[in-house]
Order: structure tokens, then sequence, then C-alpha cells
């Protein structure tokens, strides 16, 4: 299993970025002692075959000599170890969607992690793709979309400077939808 769910959460995040996504959406919520991930882009998308071998981890789209897929393995190891249940919806040229619910409370949950140190790098090394992350809990939801963030400050690309602002607001969305672990 991996460390924490955010390394989950990454390999997504990179999947859609290799894909060519132009849009990229990550969705937490925490309701009813159920986690739900979803991340959806508007890539490339996979055919049947693409998406049956997404699955082997010895399976990879990054070229010769460029690792193994172990992105999609890792996730579903994880969510069948917990009991959960792991839902990738694609077609070529459509994008795809992956959607993962484990319990939050199962003794063998990884941590989530840092969800802000984990995205925001990703998100600033990455012009040219928007990125909207919707966090649900505790009856909140906060939306932070960087097209949204950009027009708000003026820019045309988020640069280093709006890694600390980013980060705080990810963060302070975090606290407000309850993703607190427990000590």
């Amino acid at each position: 299993m991996v460390e924490d769910l955010c390394m989950h959460i990454a390999d997504l995040l990179e999947n859609s970025l290799r894909a060519g996504a132009e849009r990229v959406e990550l969705k937490l919520s925490l309701e009813r002692g159920t986690l739900r991930l979803e991340v959806e882009d508007d890539g490339a998308g996979m055919d049947g075959e693409l998406l049956r071998r997404a699955a082997d981890p010895f399976f990879t789209t990054k070229g010769h000599g460029k690792g193994i897929g172990l992105g999609l393995p890792l996730l579903l190891q994880t969510v069948e170890e917990l009991g959960g249940t792991l839902e990738v919806s694609t077609r070529p040229g459509g994008g795809t969607r992956v959607r993962a619910e484990i319990p939050w409370h199962h003794p063998d949950r990884p941590p989530l992690g840092d969800l802000a140190e984990t995205v925001v790098p990703i998100i600033l090394t990455s012009p040219g793709v928007e990125f909207r992350i919707v966090l649900e809990g505790n009856g909140e939801r906060t939306e932070i979309d960087t097209e949204r963030l950009k027009e708000e400050l003026g820019t045309p690309c988020l640069t280093p400077e709006a890694m600390g602002p980013l980060m705080r607001m990810v963060r302070e969305a975090m606290d407000r939808a309850g993703f607190k672990e427990v000590a």
C-alpha cells in the first residue's frame, strides 16, 4: 500500500497531464464516513484495450525505458484492501474520470497526506492547464479554480509567488471540509 493517499492523487494528475488534458478537476469529499476521490480530465482518453491494460502494473504509455505504469494498479490495490470501489470511465478523445471510494475510518487506510504540498507544485508547473479543486465535507463546499484565480490576480499564468496563497487556500478548504487526520 502507498505511504499516503496524496501519492495516488499525484499519479492521477500526472496521468491527466500525460494524456494532454487542458482541464483537470480534482474532487475530494467526505460524507457519512466515506472518502470519495475523483479526478476528471479532458485529455486523450482510452479505448477499451488501453483501459483494460491500464490496470496491469507492467504496462505503461510512457515510452521505452521510462518506468512502469503503477498509478492505477496501486490505487486499485489500496481500494480493494480497504473494501472500497474504483470506477474508471473514459473514451478516446473524450477524457477520463477515475473515481475511488474508501472508508475514511478503516484502520488500515493510509493517511491522506498534505494535499497542498502535492497539488500546488503540479499546478504551478503545468502552464496552459486549468485546474479545479473541489473539497466537500462538514456541510462545506469549496472550489478553487485556477482560471478564476488568474482573473482575480490579473495575470495570464500563476507564478511561483502564487504558491503560498494557493497552498493556504487548499489547507483552509481542507480544514473546513473536515479532512483532519485523527491522531
